[in-house]
């Protein structure tokens, strides 16, 4: 018995589109009601993927990819198919489907992320996605509360150190004197300075002149108003600055 095809997987909306285009099919060559219904996705983030383009028996066809990454074939000849999707940064993946006459099928392309052509600041973006100790710096930074420094930030503005970048930061002073510089919050009392985090870990001080090649987000709260459960505590008044790196475990 033929399969028949799990269409509730799909958006209402999307399916009636697909069984329009199927059905406005040649009739005169009713073989070619035949059709492929799938969805382009990464892998590892399972977001869906616009930009492809779609290759069918080494022809490239164009058809609109839907927000949620799907796209339907139609014109299909019973048989034989090679479908490929290819896009910029990821692998090439290519199907082989067999169809009867009239047979719809469901199918789904996992692509695999290589970075390859693609701009050096895109494939960190998608890097800091996929790096578990980065979930909490996005979920915060999504909130709006406090101040943040990314990492693509640092690098079209080339901040050089510490000072370079929480210079920029309204609320924080960087006040340096003969041999070192000391970093605080305007709205602090004097004497009062921020608590310094390192990839979560509570540390004593964190140098201005520090380099910034390693260091992936900033997080800047100025105080006690804007201050995220996390990080509140002994010191809290005095503003807190979170830094993660690239190079944690």
């Amino acid at each position: 018995m033929r399969a028949r095809p799990r269409w509730s997987r799909f958006p209402l909306a999307f399916v009636l589109l697909a069984a329009a285009r199927l059905a406005s099919a040649p009739s005169g060559a009713a073989q070619a009601q035949s059709g492929l219904i799938a969805r382009i996705f990464d892998e590892h983030t399972n977001e869906a993927m616009v930009q492809a383009l779609i290759v069918v028996d080494s022809v490239r066809r164009d058809v609109p990819i839907s927000s949620q990454g799907r796209f339907v074939l139609t014109n299909l000849k019973p048989g034989r198919h090679l479908v490929e999707v290819r896009s910029m940064g990821y692998r090439p993946q290519v199907l082989e489907i067999t169809l009867v006459e009239g047979q719809v099928l469901e199918r789904q392309f996992a692509m695999i992320f290589t970075g390859e052509k693609l701009p050096e600041l895109s494939v960190e973006a998608r890097n800091s996605k996929l790096l578990p100790r980065f979930a909490d710096f996005e979920r915060r930074k999504q909130k709006g509360l406090g101040s943040y420094i990314t990492r693509d930030e640092i690098r079209a503005k080339g901040y050089m150190n510490m000072g370079d970048a929480l210079r920029t930061v309204q609320g924080v002073r960087v006040d340096c004197g003969v041999v070192e510089c000391a970093i605080h919050m305007s709205r602090a009392t004097a004497g009062c300075f921020p608590t310094f985090y390192v990839d979560g870990r509570l540390v004593r001080s964190f140098a201005e002149s520090t380099p910034m090649n390693d260091v992936q987000g900033i997080e800047i709260y100025r105080g006690a108003a804007e201050m995220p459960a996390e990080f509140t505590g002994s010191g809290a008044m005095c503003g807190v600055i979170a830094i993660w790196t690239r190079a944690a475990p």
